[in-house]
């Protein structure tokens, strides 16, 4: 992205620049007075004494109209001294602007759609002017799949976008905005009192009708009448261009988020008061009544809320503004984005369950360890994406001797058939059905934790999470000729790769399970045992761990 300090550098500027600095109020009682900084600053008549770039990185939805509005700016000839301003607006997303600041390839503005939902920022590199915009996050639909649900007065709820069958479809929170938005203001909505198991299922439900931008949720549309997210102004831009089927923007009743678009000044490798005054100068004019008319025209708001004059009769919004929910506290937005970023990663996971005889043993409720296991074990394979990799073991004393384990199903993804012609998918719920008809004998956990380690290892695939995740209820119970617990711990330590890591995450049950042990085989390869003290806790606490691998092996 063109920087300005690579086009100009700072020449002898005024002081007064300086004093002027760049905040809201300063550029608001410039605008008041009806004085861009610009023409405050220009003293001088006829030809340019150079030029004065301004570089502008902006969100790719509003660099059209600012692109626009800086032709426009350019006819009013704006000057600061004898020096001509010339604006460049460029598209940038916020990763590769906010990768510039505080160096040569740093914008003088940068226009993102929200700074609500993007990364934490260095308060001394950047600092807030005024807002440009304003776009309300809504949900879309074919206009005659609105109608069918009350059209434009349909109360439509966050929570039943992602409740039923067909979950509405967002564009990746990883990379889009407007998904991320989603995804906060549904858990917003959804409340305290759901629990992190179902939060989890309604995020994997989401995870796997994702989409991966906002123009990709568009062309689905023309597909589909299900439901997506996407700002206002897209919609309207959307609809003034398409010659099939329109979209209608439906508004929340809990209400909605809204991107702002804060127009900021941008600290780079040095300080050029000159381009700074010119910044402000430009900002200024986007809060002009012509500008602002312009910006309304292309389907935003005004920072107000106020829409273009024919908003509405064909472009599929209403004119009113809709209620908007307060800013999202940073800590739920990043909290979120992390839990999302474990359920998008690829997953290679070999599941080693304990069938040995004290599963058997009755818990309160009435259902048995390994009962409740199983259960978790099914739980979590729906959570699992298609093509995740997964493996089943059972281990206690002598499965399949000489080994204290049996693999029941081998690694793979599972929606790849096995040779049988039975989709791996369907195997592993068939075999983790099985397991209570298996358990009985002891426990041999130390030769099975590092046979399934090294099984992991041997066959590891790189930009995956290769994992081994254990249940255990108890402690080692092998014979003699096992090995123990030193003898286990300095094969993991020896044998572990940081480069290319196989945790093995342990998850203790109930009283008798072997914490200190587990805890140790855990911290071996780089990760953290669980311990499901209460048997059935087993699923929030298999669901916890899954939702933690993306930090392994430094968590």
């Amino acid at each position: 992205m063109p920087g300005r300090h690579a086009s100009h550098r700072p020449a002898a500027p005024s002081p007064w620049p300086r004093r002027l600095g760049l905040s809201v109020m300063a550029v608001a009682l410039i605008g008041a007075a009806g004085l861009g900084v610009a023409s405050v600053l220009d003293t001088a008549d006829g030809e340019c004494d150079g030029p004065l770039p301004v570089t502008v990185a902006a969100d790719a939805t509003i660099t059209p109209v600012l692109t626009e509005l800086a032709t426009t700016y350019a006819d009013t000839d704006p000057r600061q001294g004898d020096r001509c301003i010339e604006v460049d607006v460029v598209a940038s997303s916020t990763a590769d602007a906010v990768a510039t600041f505080g160096n040569a390839e740093a914008p003088d503005l940068w226009i993102p759609k929200s700074r609500a939902f993007g990364p934490a920022l260095d308060e001394g590199l950047a600092e807030q002017l005024a807002n440009v915009a304003l776009s309300p996050l809504v949900v879309v639909m074919p206009e005659e799949a609105a109608a069918a649900v009350g059209g434009d007065e349909a109360q439509i709820s966050w929570a039943a976008l992602v409740q039923g069958d067909g979950p509405a479809v967002i564009a990746d929170p990883a990379t889009n905005d407007e998904g991320l938005a989603s995804l906060v203001a549904v858990r917003t909505a959804l409340g305290e009192e759901v629990d992190r198991d179902q939060l989890v299922q309604v995020m994997t439900q989401v995870s796997q009708a994702a989409v991966p931008t906002v123009e990709d949720a568009f062309a689905a549309a023309a597909e589909s009448p299900g439901a997506f997210t996407a700002t206002e102004q897209s919609v309207v831009a959307f609809n003034r261009e398409t010659s099939g089927p329109r979209l209608a923007a439906l508004y929340p009743a809990e209400g909605t988020f809204g991107f702002d678009y804060p127009a900021l000044a941008v600290t780079g490798a040095e300080d050029d008061a000159a381009a700074r005054s010119a910044a402000a100068a430009f900002v200024t004019y986007l809060g002009s009544a012509e500008a602002q008319e312009t910006i309304r025209e292309a389907g935003f708001r005004s920072p107000d809320g106020t829409a273009a004059a024919d908003a509405g009769v064909v472009d599929g919004i209403r004119p009113a503004m809709p209620e908007l929910l307060p800013a999202p506290d940073p800590a739920l937005v990043t909290e979120l984005s992390r839990q999302w970023a474990a359920l998008a990663l690829d997953m290679r996971m070999l599941a080693v369950i304990d069938v040995s005889g004290s599963m058997n043993e009755q818990v309160d409720g009435g259902a048995t360890r390994m009962e409740l296991t199983r259960d978790a074990a099914l739980e979590a394979l729906s959570l699992f994406p298609p093509d995740a990799s997964v493996g089943l073991w059972a281990f206690s004393i002598l499965q399949d001797p000489p080994n204290d384990y049996v693999q029941l199903v081998d690694v793979g993804p599972m929606n790849e058939q096995l040779e049988d012609g039975t989709p791996r998918q369907e195997a592993l719920v068939a075999a983790v059905e099985s397991l209570p008809s298996i358990a009985d004998g002891g426990t041999g956990l130390y030769d099975t934790a590092l046979a399934a380690f090294q099984e992991m290892r041997s066959s590891y695939q790189a930009g995956m999470v290769n994992s081994v995740v254990l249940l255990t209820d108890g402690r080692n119970e092998d014979d003699p000729d096992g090995i123990d617990l030193e003898t286990l711990l300095t094969q993991l330590t020896a044998q572990f790769d940081p480069a290319a890591p196989v945790p093995i995450i342990t998850i203790g049950m109930g009283p008798e399970a072997d914490m200190e042990a587990l805890q140790q085989i855990s911290a071996a390869t780089g990760t953290n045992a669980y311990h499901a003290e209460d048997p059935s806790d087993i699923q929030s606490v298999f669901i916890q761990a899954m939702i933690e691998r993306q930090c392994r092996p430094n968590c």
